[in-house]
């Protein structure tokens, strides 16, 4: 073939490789384009509904149904015209970068202290305005919803409900059982005392081991106290004085305890209002929220029991009053020298000091005044008491007040060779009859959302009334929505132009129209109110009122009828709530014999309000 003929092919196949591509970019192009967009999209929804089953449903149900958040599976949501879509998402977008104020709803972006960054919230708008292409029982929805259920579904399967309570653990800790038993085994050695590498402790015996064994130390910072613990000193003196079976198998310095039944089963631990004897000499450590009868009623005594062994610690205390929890040393000399940064109300927090202006004016100070200066000494008043912190020493506070170890520990009847702690700790009569503290089915089963004892018991094969073994590991039904939602409000701090919930930004001067509720003129007899998603919905003698707007009159003893229609609420009556939550479909009937007037209210869902008024 000639030069000329060669260059005339070239041409033309150039010229075919040009239309090819032309004509590809005119027809394939577009339609691979819009192929790739819906992928795209398709993926971006997968994406979300994962992130949603993660971490949305607790509040808003494995398929976005409401609860303690509003449903989010709507029609409204599902709009696609461009316009609502638009503001739809742009509402989404601000509600998941900044929460909500005055809700449970918190700020998700993590640059507003959430844990989902731009992208992820994306997916999740993505799924909550995806267009309706699939139905349930016959309600139009869409098919990410249902693969949100079904990653719910399975992070179910992951998750597993425990019976929590006492253990033979935990009760020999709170009780001091152990410590006096190995401190006796190695000549009385002071249990707080740091042991040198190597040395060799003898563990004392009992029923498995009635020689007890040796154990050599090879930690740093190890004491007779945290040895008795990891060897179960005092659980097996528990076992043993009750006659409970166990198994008891220590290798290399690694204790090992397994309850059994009485036919020499494993099990999987104490059963809540099981009954125990304790050994003669056993304290308690009190807790927050005990009291002399809650104490008393525990182990099985008398209040004047406690109060007689006890004179200091119950002295001038109620038998149902809160007991302190925290240990407070007198003080012999009342003079605190402060630290860098303290203000004046940390140091009065302190000392359990409740009124700090007195405690600027004793010292010269302008309680507004927020730091004090360094080394500065602080005046205390008379009966000041000190409450013990986590890493406080003997001489460090001592220290911090301008006296001596030796006049600190006199002023309290201690021994300052013993380690200071935070612990209030009382003495006890011999104990015969401790209960066992540990949750019932219906306790376990608050620790999650959409979950009752009756699923809880269905899903297990169990009864709803079952008393279970604490360590008890539960299933938890299809229908759970994870673990309970949290109880904090989002104080509107993420976002200062979002910082106060817009129902109430509305009745702002200037800004909107207060709501305003007028008692009426006529009594009515026949009354229903209805939760909807984010509104009580007044229905009194077959007429429907203004969702949010509504007020009825009754006479006392008027029974009124509560269905949640849509979603998780309670009802709460001028700020007090009637009875547990309502779940959707439930119904309460409550029966109004005060006369007054009643707000009505959900704590969950701030802008939900109705008013009865109770006349004679």
């Amino acid at each position: 073939m000639n030069t000329q003929k060669q260059i005339i092919l070239i041409v033309a196949l150039l010229f075919m490789t040009v239309g090819g591509c032309a004509a590809y970019a005119a027809i394939d192009l577009p339609v691979r384009s819009e192929s790739q967009q819906t992928w795209t999209m398709d993926q971006s929804r997968e994406r979300g509904a994962l992130l949603y089953a993660n971490n949305c449903r607790t509040c808003h149900g494995n398929r976005g149904e409401g609860g303690v958040g509003l449903p989010l599976d709507t029609p409204e949501f599902k709009n696609q015209d461009p316009l609502v879509l638009a503001a739809n998402k742009a509402m989404l977008r601000r509600t998941l970068y900044c929460g909500r104020a005055g809700t449970r709803m918190p700020a998700w972006l993590n640059t507003n202290g959430g844990s989902l960054n731009t992208i992820q919230i994306e997916h999740l708008i993505n799924l909550i305005t995806a267009p309706e292409d699939t139905e349930v029982d016959g309600v139009p929805t869409s098919k990410w919803w249902l693969e949100a259920e079904h990653f719910a579904h399975n992070l179910n399967t992951e998750l597993t409900a425990l019976v929590s309570g006492d253990t033979l653990t935990t009760i020999a800790r709170q009780h001091g059982i152990g410590y006096a038993e190995i401190s006796a085994a190695n000549g009385n050695r002071n249990v707080d005392e740091v042991l040198p590498k190597y040395t060799r402790v003898r563990i004392p015996g009992f029923s498995a081991m009635p020689n007890g064994y040796v154990y050599t130390v090879y930690k740093d910072n190890e004491t007779l106290r945290k040895i008795a613990d990891a060897q179960f000193v005092g659980p097996v003196i528990i076992a043993d004085l009750n006659g409970l079976k166990y198994t008891y198998e220590e290798k290399r310095g690694v204790a090992t305890m397994q309850l059994l039944t009485a036919d020499g089963q494993p099990r999987a631990g104490l059963f809540p209002g099981e009954t125990l004897q304790l050994p003669q000499g056993a304290t308690y450590i009190i807790a927050a929220g005990d009291t002399p009868s809650s104490i008393a009623q525990q182990h099985g005594i008398a209040v004047a029991d406690l109060r007689q062994l006890n004179p200091d610690i119950f002295n001038g205390v109620a038998d149902t009053a809160e007991l302190e929890h925290r240990r407070r040393l007198n003080l012999p000399n009342l003079v605190y020298v402060a630290k860098e940064g303290q203000t004046l109300a940390e140091i009065a927090e302190m000392h359990g000091i409740t009124d700090v202006a007195a405690l600027a004016t004793l010292n010269n100070l302008d309680p507004a005044s927020p730091v004090v200066n360094p080394g500065q000494e602080i005046r205390l008043p008379s009966g000041t008491r000190y409450i013990v912190g986590l890493a406080d020493t003997w001489q460090s506070v001592a220290n911090d007040h301008k006296t001596t170890v030796a006049d600190l520990a006199r002023a309290n009847n201690a021994d300052p060779a013993t380690p200071l702690s935070q612990d209030v700790v009382i003495r006890l009569p011999k104990i015969d009859r401790y209960t066992v503290k540990g949750q019932s089915l219906e306790e376990v089963a608050a620790g999650f959302s959409n979950v009752t004892a009756a699923t809880l018991a269905e899903a297990n094969g169990i009864q709803a009334n079952s008393i279970l073994a604490i360590g008890t590991a539960l299933k938890l039904p299809d229908s759970a929505w994870g673990t309970a939602p949290p109880d904090a409000i989002n104080p509107g701090t993420a976002c200062v132009q979002y910082a106060i919930p817009n129902a109430v930004f509305e009745t702002l001067p200037g800004l909107g129209t207060p709501v305003s509720i007028t008692k009426p003129d006529n009594f009515s007899t026949d009354v229903k109110i209805d939760a909807h998603a984010s509104d009580w919905t007044v229905i009194a003698d077959g007429q429907q009122q203004p969702p949010n707007q509504g007020g009825v009159k009754v006479k006392p003893g008027t029974t009124i009828t509560f269905t949640s229609v849509v979603g998780l609420h309670n009802i709460v009556f001028n700020g007090q709530v009637q009875g547990p939550d309502l779940r959707q479909g439930d119904t309460r009937q409550i029966t109004m014999n005060t006369p007054g007037e009643f707000k009505v209210t959900c704590d969950y869902h701030p802008p939900m309000l109705a008013y009865i008024w109770v006349e004679e």
